[in-house]
């Protein structure tokens, strides 16, 4: 009976080893330290960090604005004809006669608003300066354009990419101010006068907007006319 009881112990013991190795695996080979096990687990801390770092500057690089190329400059239509290709004499001549009558008919009307979507900053405030004080000594202005004879492109001028053209406009037009009981102030009107003007007209050749501005007026010798002249 002992003999029996060992044997099947024996077989007992047999069965929970296979059941063991078949749950738990069993050593084979090399196995790391503690130690070694530690390092290995550092470099991958490293390498995850690194990845991190790279998904982070691609991530940073995606959104990084590119810089404005050097804006182009230049004297004469040649070199705004360079920066803006669509740029030609004849329809940029129409399009200045308009706006010169448009101007000086805004001017005298006092319509401030058309005057700002044509008018450059500092010569829209010359202008509205200007109406303003008609408007406090109660003066009112009738400006006729009799008719324009000569438009004429004198000069062009590229700088940093803002185009510049200097136009000279020869008209015939009539002024008449009005004082507040509607008598025509006679020195300071006139009827059919030849009037030269020279009209600067400005643009950024490097964004969309295709309009010109109106940035400086004058006259020349012996004439008069316009908002300040």
């Amino acid at each position: 009976m002992p003999f029996v009881d060992i044997l099947i112990f024996a077989i007992i013991a047999i069965f929970l080893g296979l059941r063991l190795r078949n749950i738990l695996g069993s050593r084979d080979g090399y196995e790391q330290t503690p130690e070694e096990m530690g390092q290995n687990r550092a470099k991958r801390d490293m390498s995850d960090a690194a990845e991190a770092d790279r998904d982070a500057f691609d991530e940073g690089q995606k959104k990084v604005v590119p810089l404005r190329p050097a804006a182009p400059s230049g004297s004469g239509i040649t070199a705004i004809k360079q920066a803006d290709p669509s740029f030609q004499e004849d329809q940029f001549m129409q399009g200045a006669a308009s706006a010169f009558a448009m101007v000086l008919n805004a001017y005298a009307e006092g319509d401030l608003s058309q005057l700002r979507r044509l008018l450059g900053y500092d010569l829209f405030n010359e202008f509205s300066e200007a109406i303003r004080q008609r408007n406090v000594e109660n003066e009112s202005l009738s400006l006729v354009i009799d008719q324009i004879d000569d438009v004429q492109i004198l000069d062009g001028e590229l700088v940093d990419g803002i185009a510049s053209v200097n136009v000279r406009f020869v008209s015939q037009q009539t002024r008449r101010l009005f004082d507040a009981q509607g008598d025509e102030i006679i020195d300071d009107s006139s009827h059919n006068e030849t009037v030269i003007d020279v009209w600067t007209f400005e643009r950024d050749t490097q964004i969309a907007d295709p309009n010109w501005k109106l940035v400086e007026t004058s006259s020349e010798a012996g004439s008069e006319g316009g908002e300040d002249d």
